[in-house]
């Protein structure tokens, strides 16, 4: 299992962060969750079926951007284990 993470950001502003994911992979299973904060404060979580998943259903709300973070992918299996020892 690997995860990467991205952020949605303003299409004309990336500097304007709408919400941050996690997308991950497992096996041939791909999911994403994403963190946003609405305007009245109140934190919301989504799962979709991808970070372009997540992207499409956020297009409607306003033109945004995905941009992947540069990191290389976590591997959550060994992230998971090592915290279990």
């Amino acid at each position: 299992m690997e995860a990467r993470l991205f952020t949605l950001v303003n299409a004309e502003d990336s500097s304007e962060v709408f919400a941050v994911g996690m997308e991950i992979a497992n096996e041939d299973q791909l999911e994403a969750v994403v963190y946003r904060r609405e305007d009245n404060g109140h934190s919301m979580i989504g799962k979709h079926t991808s970070a372009e998943s997540a992207l499409e259903r956020y297009n409607t709300l306003a033109p945004m951007d995905l941009i992947w973070a540069e990191e290389e992918t976590i591997d959550l299996d060994t992230l998971f284990e090592s915290m279990r020892n």
